[in-house]
């Protein structure tokens, strides 16, 4: 049914004569409709705009539905691109699934290819292709296939971006350009859970892509308040296990870049006899609570050492783990790993333990609580590992979702995702199209360390005690993010959030000013990626001018500076920056006064402190949730104001 050239990723889809009985959501039905509205009049040539549901709210589902009635049945053609090879499986997933004859009823079959670096070629693009997927790298790179065998034959193409945030980046607004000058009639849906991922100023450079701006848009509560999501309740605890010292300073920036933990890490990890007893002894100290357990492990041996531990426990449990050597089914699983996954289905396990295999795509709506005993540095395997608990309860699944995080102590060496902050700070839980900067997510101070440092008595920090408070909070940052290239065309994205401070702004407007001018050289004009040695093709008196700019220079601002002319090689247009407004009502040095002005001793000082702690978000960011270096951190500000003499040169 599916050999249109012998190869198994490209072919004919038949259209169900059967009826989808896929029931819509109510929001997903709004989206339909907002989409019908704005994009189907024959009369717009050129539209651009973006569709925006949380995680779990059914984002492609809804698109491949409105394309297959609105594109695909009126013989129109459609290209689909992401940059995950399992984000485009999953689309064309869907398609096959919903391919049915109430959503395309005039005609029988249509003609679909997929293409990646693990599936067809660009090479194979031929004119009769009605719905081509594709890794948005794959098409870069052979955009004159694109054009000479499709789209010279097609005046009108349908466009759809997944993950849309990335779409700034210049593969993709290159794919853009090119369909745009080879078509009459060009029109592009993005799909995202984030559209703007730290703030509006975010919005300025997806404007340039989606000038139509939001089609439809629903949040997270509203999705909970309607019984479709479930209600996360979010848990950290600590297993006190010490892993950072242990790290080299490449091992480190792997890590970030590939999230990807070193072997011999891992299996210290995931042979901790304290680490593992905690995680069992959680589940069946709350077991009644938890209910339906799913357990995201680190690695092979780890899945083993806690499932001997659960069943040691009188716990029913299994795993199942990832083999590429694993000969497997349509459904991209084992024998083996799909008869326990139908069997944890069907709750013969109370318990399932998983390396990177249930992130995505297999569905068991009735999980109720998730263990995540791997740390990642990806938000979006942080938000598909929580995501698989929230399912609602008028979609099967249930009311509310326990998401318990297990933190090992790495020193702050590596930014892990924090799954309660990912889906506070990513904007999930407002409602509004036109939103602002929200708080807590005010600043993410991965750099914080610098000024951490008071509390460690093996360092000297003699000067930055004496430095008022108000300058170690940043004027703002430049929030963005980076394209990793890595092997079979994947790529990892990194988030990336440059601080900077009074004593570095002025070194950044005067980077921003001239970097332009550092790419307008032969070597440099069409590179995209910087790797090391082309820095050395700058023009490096744009680096000097930004270095004697510094009035100090800190041991992360190469590392900082490096992740901003990838960005602009990779943009051309320089980062977003997001200022901090309200940056002088958090200095210290005023809790610090009032406290003293006051006399606060004693549990008045301890009860005014915790007020401040509990009520302003900045405070618990700024100090990376850590109350010891906060509460330090005022104390020394007290004295300043106690003993002046002391910090006195």
């Amino acid at each position: 049914m599916e050999n249109l050239d012998r190869n198994k990723y490209a072919g004919k889809i038949k259209v169900n004569t059967d009826r989808n009985s896929r029931e819509l959501y109510l929001h997903q039905k709004e989206a339909l409709q907002a989409l019908d509205k704005t994009i189907s009049d024959d009369k717009i040539k050129r539209f651009s705009g973006l569709l925006v549901l949380p995680t779990g709210g059914g984002k492609t589902l809804t698109a491949v539905q409105w394309i297959l009635r609105n594109i695909i049945n009126e013989k129109k053609k459609v290209l689909w691109i992401a940059h995950r090879h399992e984000l485009l499986e999953q689309a064309l997933s869907a398609v096959k699934k919903n391919s049915s004859s109430n959503l395309i009823n005039k005609r029988k079959e249509f003609n679909y290819r997929i293409i990646s670096g693990k599936h067809d070629k660009p090479a194979n693009i031929k004119k009769a292709d009605d719905f081509i997927i594709a890794s948005k790298d794959s098409l870069w790179r052979n955009l004159d296939h694109l054009v000479t065998n499709w789209l010279n034959y097609h005046e009108d193409v349908f466009l759809v971006i997944d993950e849309a945030h990335h779409a700034t980046a210049k593969t993709y607004r290159k794919i853009i350009e090119v369909i745009d000058k080879n078509t009459n009639k060009f029109r592009t849906l993005g799909l995202t859970a984030t559209p703007f991922r730290t703030a509006i100023e975010e919005k300025g450079l997806l404007k340039r892509i989606f000038k139509d701006d939001i089609v439809y848009q629903v949040g997270l509560k509203t999705l909970i308040s309607r019984g479709i999501l479930s209600e996360p309740i979010f848990k950290e605890l600590k297993t006190y296990v010490n892993m950072g010292v242990e790290l080299s300073e490449e091992e480190i920036k792997n890590i970030e870049a590939l999230d990807s933990i070193p072997k011999d890490i891992a299996r210290h990890i995931a042979q901790n006899k304290v680490r593992n007893n905690r995680i069992i002894q959680e589940y069946i100290d709350n077991k009644s609570d938890y209910g339906k357990l799913l357990v995201f492990a680190v690695n092979k041996i780890h899945a083993i050492e806690l499932n001997k531990l659960f069943n040691d426990k009188g716990i029913k449990s299994e795993y199942v783990v990832s083999n590429d050597l694993d000969i497997v089914d349509d459904s991209g699983l084992s024998k083996q790993n799909r008869e326990v996954i139908e069997n944890y289905r069907n709750n013969e396990y109370d318990v399932l333990i998983n390396v990177n295999i249930l992130t995505e795509g297999t569905d068991i709506p009735d999980i109720q609580t998730v263990f995540l005993t791997r740390p990642t540095t990806s938000d979006i395997l942080a938000t598909q590992m929580t995501g698989r608990a929230l399912r609602g309860a008028k979609a099967g699944g249930t009311k509310k979702a326990y998401i318990v995080s297990f933190e090992d102590s790495w020193r702050n060496k590596i930014a892990w995702v924090n799954p309660k902050k990912l889906y506070e700070g990513l904007g999930v839980w407002n409602e509004s199209t036109n939103s602002s900067v929200k708080k807590p997510r005010l600043i993410p101070l991965k750099k914080i360390e610098e000024f951490i440092k008071i509390t460690d008595d093996s360092v000297d920090t003699n000067e930055l005690e004496k430095m008022d408070f108000i300058k170690t909070v940043p004027v703002g940052f430049y929030s963005f993010s980076l394209s990793v290239p890595s092997e079979n065309e994947e790529v990892a994205q990194r988030n990336c959030e440059v601080l900077v401070y009074e004593d570095t702004q002025k070194a950044y407007q005067t980077l921003m000013k001239l970097l332009p001018r550092s790419f307008e050289s032969d070597e440099l004009k069409s590179v995209k990626y910087l790797e090391e040695e082309d820095f050395d093709l700058l023009n490096q008196s744009t680096i000097n001018e930004f270095l004697n700019d510094l009035e100090t220079v800190p041991s992360y601002i190469f590392e900082d500076l490096r992740d901003i002319i990838r960005y602009f090689a990779l943009n051309r247009v320089e980062p977003p920056f997001l200022k901090f407004d309200d940056r002088d009502k958090y200095d210290i040095t005023n809790v610090a006064q009032y406290i003293y002005d006051n006399e606060l001793g004693g549990q008045k000082k301890k009860e005014y402190v915790g007020r401040l702690w509990n009520r302003e978000g900045f405070f618990k960011v700024y100090f990376n949730y850590n109350k010891l270096h906060y509460r330090k951190c005022i104390d020394n500000e007290i004295l300043k104001l106690e003993e002046p003499d002391i910090y006195v040169a």
